[in-house]
């Protein structure tokens, strides 16, 4: 048995969704989380718990604010020495084995402080671990959020990377491209076909998609802009539940979604095609977007006030993407977690070496 210091950016659903995956497919070893924002709450006493300032993207108006995200991120930074404190105090006294991170910032800081070592597992990576071609368009984000990756997320040894796409890897030795990780809760929920849309947003004011998504003959089952049961034509509103959502998924007929990774597996592990709207600013989402359209998994939009026939062009495909999620989709979990494992022995066993036998 390990002890595994899990560092999780529990700001989004994805992040905490794959690090609580992971260390429920391996109960024989013992996790200890640093994080903030819902981290807590989703542990639910499971683990303990250090609660640690998190470094997150501001988000309104369906794009990333880089202004506002910067200006927190500056307060971020300056809690560096006091937060790494903290977790080299907690390193001391637990006597981890390994640390694991998910886009969580400072926990590799002081891992390697302490000199222990820390993987990262995570989707964002495969920004910089591999080669695809990048839009004219895109040059600037893609610009930024490979500096911002390298100078707040480079501290890990390795970086294991979990994706439904797969490019060229760069022969670099330090990054591993895996297929994606999916919630245990995933597979107990069964597909069906229903008529319905689900609609999953991470950004409450991009009202222009409601009035779309108004004009469309089918319901639509809407989450992530009202924390209240609502009904208002077609639409019907739902706060945010991690079964509900999973359940009006599997029962859809198609998604409309961001771009991020974890919901998008979700959706094609069900066989539903999904329609997206990256978060502008978001290079990683733009590349998520573009791969499902490069897929034949759905398509994706950057217009700020989507029309109407956007969605009816879209429907008319909808049995060709279905045929090639289920010709190409394969779930990971098994094939992560058991990567993971082998990688957290291989720390474990080093780290005995290190202190001497004991």
């Amino acid at each position: 048995m390990a002890r595994v210091l899990y560092g999780v950016m529990a700001a989004t659903n994805g992040h905490l969704s794959r690090a609580l995956a992971i260390a429920r497919r391996l109960p024989e070893h013992q996790f200890f989380f640093v994080g903030g924002a819902r981290l807590h709450e989703a542990i639910g006493g499971a683990h303990p718990v250090l609660t640690v300032p998190v470094l997150d993207t501001i988000r309104g108006r369906n794009r990333t604010r880089l202004s506002a995200t910067c200006f927190k991120g500056i307060g971020s930074l300056a809690s560096i020495p006091r937060v790494c404190r903290r977790i080299r105090e907690t390193i001391e006294q637990w006597q981890p084995h390994v640390a694991i991170t998910d886009r969580e910032f400072f926990l590799p800081i002081a891992a390697r402080a302490a000199g222990l070592g820390c993987l990262s597992i995570d989707h964002q990576h495969i920004v910089s671990a591999c080669r695809y071609p990048v839009p004219l368009s895109q040059r600037i984000h893609r610009a930024l959020f490979l500096t911002s990756l390298r100078l707040l997320y480079g501290f890990a040894g390795r970086n294991l990377v979990v994706s439904f796409f797969h490019p060229p890897l760069k022969p670099d030795g330090r990054h591993e491209l895996l297929p994606p990780i999916l919630r245990p809760e995933v597979a107990e929920v069964s597909a069906s076909a229903g008529k319905h849309v689900l609609v999953y947003q991470t950004t409450p004011t991009f009202t222009p998609l409601l009035d779309a998504l108004r004009q469309l003959a089918r319901p639509v089952i809407v989450y992530g802009f009202r924390n209240e049961h609502a009904v208002d034509g077609n639409l019907t509103f739902k706060p945010f539940d991690r079964r509900a959502i999973l359940e009006d998924l599997a029962g859809s007929a198609y998604a409309v979604v961001n771009g991020g990774h974890n919901l998008l597996c979700e959706a094609f592990y069900y066989c539903k095609p999904v329609l997206c709207f990256p978060i502008a600013a978001d290079f990683e989402q733009f590349l998520n977007a573009w791969h499902v359209r490069h897929l034949g998994y759905g398509d994706f939009s950057t217009r700020a006030a989507p029309a109407p026939e956007l969605f009816q062009r879209f429907e008319t495909r909808l049995e060709d993407y279905r045929a090639s999620i289920g010709r190409q989709f394969q779930d990971g979990s098994a094939a992560v977690v058991d990567r993971v494992r082998q990688l957290i022995q291989q720390h474990a066993s080093e780290r005995v070496v290190a202190r001497g036998g004991l």
